[in-house]
């Protein structure tokens, strides 16, 4: 594992290490993990050029004010968006990519723990925001991403390491973790290439949805949650293979004490404070965080090491993750198969120390110092340095062996091949 001093002297080297004027893409930036992370890389980056994108203006003019209070140096703009909705995500990707032609960094954290209701664009609302959007980003984005001159990495802050069975016959989610006898799932448009029709708004879950019901409504986020996981982790695989010169995390954050965790609770309406009150006998939101941690958030060993107690901390961890040469590319790292060197080379920063760098040019980010106990992460096939990387809040991977037994159902290609579907259905196009 990696320690939160280690961290942290990883990230005090990002000024000696990563060039002026990185360029970032927080996605999910005005509240939580995505703010923290991003006051972070402003903290600690020369020059950067961020951009972040959420729903609230309001919070993003507080943001921006005090990203530029903490280093005037940078450039910082927000871009609106419900990110729910993948014409929507289209349209901020063209807007992203009249402004820059390269991306150092794409940090995906919009997400949420509402259900029971769909988009406009007929997929399931949470698995829109955690996965749909988060990949489609990552598609339209990743040849900036390949052009960067250093660092080239994609962060999506979800369920890393913890990976679990996938429902192929429901891979949107809607009736995971419900009773056989409540298990609806509405059919999806077939898929098509030609341009699909203007979308309809969907229905959100009534009254009589079972998700009303509190042991059914955090047995479906618990289920919901491991699925989407696994589908993340596979489908950067997919794009590792394309994109061999691009570093992807799947990250767990552990949980972490936010504001956003009541603002998720109070938009779930009667379902979530019906559970919330089940679980607590009458204590409100502490009490359905405690009913679902134990599956979603705990750690394998039941230990409490997966709380983070603050979002500062948490933002530090995801600044490592984001920035470390830890998890270098595919083709840069121990395990690339373009990796000329066969391993890791040394040399030497400005101020003297060794250091292990992978590929030696610098796109796997702040490099290693020899001899401080951190090395390249073994990536999700369980090979070090192997360009995808499913992590905990310790920065150590821990799902290999769940991975391995999804990959071997062939869930790589048949996750890919249903998102690309989806992507045809609701757009018209595989990317833009």
């Amino acid at each position: 594992m990696v320690t939160l001093e280690q961290m942290r002297a990883s990230n005090a080297r990002i000024p000696e290490c990563l060039p002026a004027g990185l360029v970032a893409v927080f996605v999910g930036g005005t509240s939580g993990i995505g703010e923290a992370t991003m006051k972070e890389l402003a903290k600690h980056a020369v020059q950067p050029r961020i951009y972040f994108l959420g729903r609230s203006e309001r919070a993003a003019v507080r943001i921006t004010n005090e990203l530029a209070a903490i280093n005037p140096g940078g450039q910082y703009h927000f871009l609106q968006a419900d990110l729910s909705l993948l014409q929507t995500v289209d349209e901020v990707c063209y807007e992203l990519k009249g402004h820059e032609g390269v991306i150092n960094l794409l940090f995906l954290t919009a997400g949420t723990m509402v259900t029971g209701k769909e988009t406009p664009e007929h997929l399931y609302y949470p698995t829109a925001l955690n996965y749909y959007s988060r990949i489609r980003l990552i598609v339209n984005l990743l040849p900036l991403l390949q052009k960067a001159p250093f660092l080239r990495r994609v962060v999506t802050v979800f369920g890393g390491t913890k990976e679990g069975a996938v429902s192929v016959g429901d891979l949107q989610g809607r009736s995971l973790g419900l009773p056989l006898s409540s298990r609806t799932c509405p059919p999806t448009p077939p898929a098509s290439t030609s341009s699909p029709p203007r979308p309809t708004p969907s229905p959100t879950s009534t009254g009589t949805s079972p998700l009303n019901n509190p042991k059914h409504h955090a047995s479906h986020l618990a289920h919901l949650r491991a699925h989407t996981a696994s589908m993340t982790t596979l489908a950067l695989e997919s794009l590792a293979l394309e994109a061999p010169d691009v570093s992807f995390v799947h990250t767990f954050p552990g949980f972490v004490r936010s504001t956003h965790v009541g603002r998720e609770l109070r938009k779930g309406g009667k379902a979530a404070k019906a559970a919330a009150a089940a679980a607590s006998g009458g204590n409100g939101g502490v009490g359905l965080m405690r009913s679902m941690l134990n599956k979603m958030v705990s750690s394998t060993s039941g230990s409490s090491a997966s709380v983070v107690s603050s979002l500062a901390e948490a933002g530090e961890r995801q600044l490592f993750v984001a920035t470390s040469g830890r998890f270098p590319a595919r083709s840069r790292g121990w395990g690339g198969r373009n990796n000329s060197t066969g391993g890791m080379s040394t040399a030497s920063t400005a101020t003297g120390n060794s250091v292990l760098s992978a590929g030696g040019n610098g796109t796997a980010g702040v490099v290693l110092v020899e001899g401080s106990g951190v090395n390249v992460a073994r990536g999700s096939d369980a090979r070090q340095g192997s360009g995808v990387y499913s992590v905990g809040l310790d920065a150590e991977a821990k799902g290999e062996e769940a991975v391995r037994r999804l990959r071997e159902e062939d869930l790589v290609r048949r996750v890919w091949l249903h998102t690309i579907g989806e992507f045809l259905r609701v757009t018209g196009t595989e990317f833009v």
